[in-house]
């Protein structure tokens, strides 16, 4: 990377997808010169630039000389790249995706000293896009829905600085999150964090089997039937938000599990069951607090990277787009990592758009500048609130 200072910016965060001269022995040998590597890198740098079309793609491309000598393409027509982006592998894209989730992970590990629980948190949640009915007929979700589904797990590496995607699996969007939890939740050494969506008692035995067990963190409904067991001791100053931390027991599940209720800043009520016996309850309910990164992360995906715009309604296409936009995310990642620098990932990805096709060194500069303003400007204060009377909605023997 250091001996590279001149290439442009663009073309070094191209260089780190290593697909150059790439061809696919399957899809490419009767192509004259779009390929499948080149295809790639020019839907990433569409992602990194925020061109949301294939004439976009097209017209960028005729105007920018670096992105024609990176893909060694003078020009090239809306309906080729559109027919090649429907048949590119959906494995290429996934193997890359690895490949830069891997780094990352070896640029920086978990902080477990940081999370609650000193251990690391994984977050399973779904996100859906909306389909046109005349063109995404195959996605039928009902009379007036056509859409897929983005299941994904999301490593919370550390909460103020580092959160992102290590896998997902697309379906349609009539496909429930519980029909694909099981193939989420398999770290043994990851806490995983899930909505009420995904409450499924079969499978919480599953994840407590003595020999098996994958630590997880749930909120279930609040009319859920809880036999109580056994009643931990709360401080003083966790009663304040968190009103009971009980063992229970629960329908068609044979282990005992740990159920935690609290009300949050807002006084909206939590009903937590997890598996895991050797944390505090107000470590718990900070668990389960950071479950919300998760919605940011989709809120950067489709608000920075347009990802409720689609290029293609076929199937394959579709998939390829999500993949392409998680490549362009964790590339983004990889570059404030690598520089070591204090800017976000949104303020990365408008640096890289500035400076795209200026040399990387200008870059490296820019990511480096220091703030001019000093202050913080005005802090809200939080006010101390008074505990609310709690409803039993559990049973004890």
């Amino acid at each position: 990377m250091d001996n590279l200072q001149d290439l442009s910016t663009i073309c070094q965060c191209l260089n780190q997808l290593e697909l150059d001269e790439y061809r696919s022995l399957l899809h490419d040998h009767r192509s004259h010169k779009l390929f499948t590597g080149n295809t790639i890198q020019l839907h990433v740098a569409a992602q990194l630039l925020g061109l949301t079309s294939y004439d976009m793609i097209a017209e960028q491309l005729q105007v920018s000389q670096t992105l024609r000598e990176r893909t060694q393409l003078d020009s090239i027509s809306p309906s080729a790249l559109s027919r090649k982006t429907a048949q590119l592998c959906t494995d290429t894209l996934q193997a890359i995706f690895f490949r830069l989730v891997q780094q990352m992970a070896t640029l920086h590990p978990s902080a477990t000293n940081k999370l609650p629980g000193g251990k690391r948190l994984k977050v399973i949640d779904a996100t859906e896009l909306v389909l046109p009915l005349q063109r995404a007929s195959w996605a039928y979700c009902s009379f007036s829905k056509r859409g897929v589904k983005m299941h994904t797990r999301v490593v919370i590496a550390d909460p103020k600085q580092l959160v992102y995607a290590d896998r997902f699996i697309a379906s349609t969007a009539d496909v429930d999150e519980r029909a694909v939890s099981l193939q989420l939740v398999t770290d043994p050494d990851a806490i995983h964090v899930m909505d009420r969506g995904y409450q499924n008692h079969h499978h919480f035995e599953q994840w407590t089997q003595p020999g098996k067990e994958i630590p997880f963190v749930a909120r279930v409904r609040a009319n859920t039937q809880m036999i109580a067991t056994k009643d931990f001791r709360l401080s003083k100053a966790d009663k304040r938000w968190i009103f009971w931390d009980r063992k229970v027991t629960i329908s068609k599940c044979s282990r005992t599990l740990r159920a935690v209720f609290f009300r949050d800043e807002n006084d909206k009520e939590y009903y937590i069951i997890t598996n895991c016996m050797d944390i505090s309850a107000t470590e718990i309910a900070q668990i389960y607090k950071y479950r919300w990164l998760i919605e940011l992360f989709f809120k950067w995906l489709k608000q920075h990277l347009r990802l409720v715009k689609v290029i293609s309604y076929s199937p394959q296409g579709i998939w390829n787009q999500l993949y392409l936009a998680l490549i362009a995310f964790a590339l983004c990642t990889w570059v404030r990592l690598q520089a070591k620098t204090n800017k976000t990932t949104w303020d990365i990805l408008q640096l890289i758009r500035m400076y795209a096709t200026h040399p990387w060194k200008e870059m490296v500069r820019a990511m480096q500048r220091l703030p001019t303003r000093k202050s913080k400007g005005r802090q809200r204060l939080q006010k101390p609130r008074e505990p609310m009377p709690v409803l039993k909605k559990w049973m004890s023997r």
